[in-house]
């Protein structure tokens, strides 16, 4: 079997985890995720609907569905995804089947201490780099709905340098996106997780629903806007309609590292303390992101 789990540090020993609640895709499992892809706005929803025995492991059946509106309009274009994801729990592993290697690769590693890590498996997008990893740097634990999960801040690798940090939360799973996109590429699709709930828990991570289908052009923004240059480096400007608005800058964590009010026109924005990775903008508190690259 190719195994997904391919180390690249290791400042740990492994170790079986203790259950002390199921640790990944409990019955009624569903995760809903923002989506902004050429100018449609809504969401993506992935629910686990069964098991299924693939590669000498029984895995869950994930599949996915949405709906999606284009600049905020009546029209709306559903979709949906039958054959979604198939993940499985190998030991203290949480590995994800790959379609096009026919075997398993690693979505997770629960045994993960800092400075632990693995390289980043070829998803739907093929790999970009030998050296494109996933690396662990900071653990701890939060508190949801009464249940203590632990979470994993990793820093996410490409061609030797950092495209920034995403986390994982035991149960919850990847912040960003069910599974991390090769960092290379800087795509439409998936805009951070707007809700995950179970059998035992719910949580949202917004206030306007997860099933919103928030768009620019339902808050009175005329168009799309957009930040160039992008990639940049020490600044981006944004066009915006004239009048007061409210920019909000994020890491790839989701972590606020900008906000200011600026006038309409050509707004433009200081980056030089950034570090080099990727940025998401929020304008007037819409829900919806642009991407932005610092090189």
């Amino acid at each position: 079997m190719l195994r997904a789990l391919r180390f690249l540090l290791s400042a740990s020993i492994l170790f079986t985890f203790s259950a002390h609640a199921q640790t990944w895709c409990p019955p009624g499992a569903t995760w809903t995720y923002g989506t902004d892809m050429f100018g449609l706005y809504g969401y993506q929803q992935y629910s686990y609907v069964g098991d299924t025995v693939l590669g000498g492991l029984t895995g869950q059946r994930i599949t996915g569905q949405g709906a999606m509106s284009y600049f905020g309009q009546s029209q709306v274009d559903y979709w949906s995804d039958t054959i979604g994801f198939v993940t499985a729990v190998d030991g203290d592993v949480i590995v994800i089947w790959s379609v096009d290697e026919q075997d398993w690769d690693t979505l997770f590693w629960l045994g993960a201490l800092p400075g632990d890590g693995w390289l980043r498996r070829n998803g739907p997008y093929g790999a970009c780099d030998p050296r494109d990893s996933i690396v662990v740097i900071d653990t701890s634990t939060v508190v949801v709905d009464g249940l203590v999960l632990r979470q994993w801040e990793a820093e996410q690798r490409w061609d030797g340098g950092s495209m920034g940090s995403i986390s994982f939360t035991e149960r919850i799973g990847w912040d960003w996106s069910f599974e991390p996109y090769p960092a290379c590429l800087i795509i439409d699709g998936p805009s951070g997780m707007r809700c995950y709930s179970d059998q035992d828990i719910s949580v949202s991570f917004t206030n306007f629903g997860c099933e919103s289908l928030v768009g620019l052009g339902e808050i009175g923004l005329g168009s799309r806007f957009s930040a160039f240059p992008n990639p940049g480096t020490d600044q981006f400007t944004l066009q915006l309609p004239q009048g007061k608005h409210m920019v909000e800058v994020f890491d790839a964590t989701g972590r606020r590292v900008l906000i200011t009010q600026v006038e309409g026109g050509n707004a433009r924005m200081e980056t030089g303390s950034f570090p080099v990775g990727l940025y998401f903008v929020r304008v007037d508190a819409s829900g919806a992101l642009v991407r932005w690259a610092k090189e």
